[in-house]
């Protein structure tokens, strides 16, 4: 994702520390970068040697988690097959609508558990500056 910032200070010749902006037609509603939000103050990568003062377009990915993807994609769909096959176990074949029952509930569980994580989880972001933007004037 592409964000406009402004740059604070130079650390060092490779990085630099900047604030993010808000663009005019953002809206708050969270959906891109909910931990990144307009006013954040991050490190950046400085391959353009920008200045202090400078306004930069910045690039902000996120970085891929093993534990995020575990606990919110595949936990719900073990539990269900878990479900299943634990509902199998215990009542047998004669009992269907159980097994798909008790599948359910084991789902809708690890659902609600992947919800809580995200609630509480701060993922790992690279931001790097992109570009100087000349003049130095807010584009928003």
């Amino acid at each position: 994702m592409l964000k406009s910032a402004n740059v604070l200070e130079v650390i060092d010749k490779e990085t630099a520390k900047v604030m993010l902006y808000k663009h005019k037609k953002c809206h708050g509603c969270g959906s891109c970068n909910k931990h990144m939000h307009p006013g954040s103050i991050v490190k950046a990568e400085n391959p353009v040697n920008a200045k202090q003062g400078e306004m930069v377009d910045v690039k902000v990915h996120k970085k891929f988690s093993l534990t995020e993807f575990s606990i919110v994609y595949l936990l719900p769909i073990a539990a269900f097959f878990g479900g299943l096959l634990l509902a199998n176990l215990l009542f047998g074949e004669r009992a269907g609508s159980v097994t798909v029952g008790l599948a359910f509930v084991l789902f809708i569980a690890a659902i609600a558990a992947s919800i809580i994580f995200k609630a509480k989880y701060q993922p790992q972001y690279t931001v790097s500056i992109v570009k100087v933007i000349r003049p130095a004037e807010p584009r928003l």
